[in-house]
Order: structure tokens, then sequence, then C-alpha cells
């Protein structure tokens, strides 16, 4: 009986660690794509008071873009990887690309 009882808190602990691992990445990709986002985005996304882009030429803050109607993390992957045009290429690695698009749903807000 004791045997069965510790194999299953060894189980259930084991499952925690597994849920918590992911939650720990993210945290750890959120931080890491704020860092980037600081170092190479800040001087046109990251603008007190900034929202949506305004006319064609405009650009949005990343709160807005993290606020678009359906907006998805990988949504967000796929525009870093196309490399706008109107954007300079700052030849992001996958990992830099995926810790972007972290730190910019990490400002999402509820709904």
């Amino acid at each position: 009986m004791r045997h069965h009882s510790f194999s299953a808190l060894c189980r259930i602990l084991a499952a925690s660690l597994a849920l918590a691992a992911p939650a720990r990445a993210a945290a750890d990709d959120v931080a890491k794509g704020g860092e980037l986002a600081h170092a190479l985005c800040a001087q046109c996304h990251l603008n007190e008071g900034q929202g949506e882009k305004q006319g064609s030429m405009g650009i949005p803050g990343f709160v807005a873009v993290a606020n678009r109607r359906g907006q998805t993390f990988d949504g967000i992957v796929l525009w870093l990887k196309s490399v706008p045009p109107m954007m300079p290429n700052h030849h992001l690695t996958q990992d830099e690309v995926f810790a972007l698009a972290a730190y910019i749903m990490s400002l999402r807000m509820e709904r």
C-alpha cells in the first residue's frame, strides 16, 4: 500500500514538473523577447501611448499589435519571418523570433 502511494506521489510530482517547465520556458522567452524588443524595436514600436498604425506609413506599437483581433503567436512569428520590407532586417534567429513573438503576445490584454 505504501509503495502505491509513493508511486502515485512520484507520478503527480513528475506531471507537475512537466507542466511547470513550459511555463518557465515561456517566461524566459518573454524576458529574452523584451530585451530584444528594447534593443532593436523600441524606437519604432515601444513609444508611450502608441496605438495602432495611422495610415499606410504609420507604425503600430507592440501593444496594439498584440491586441489586434485574432492575433496569435504564430501570426507574429510568420510576420517576423517574412522580413517585412518596411522594417530593418535584423537577421533574427528562430529562437529570437519566437522570443519576440512571446514578448509581443505578453502585452495582450485579457478579453
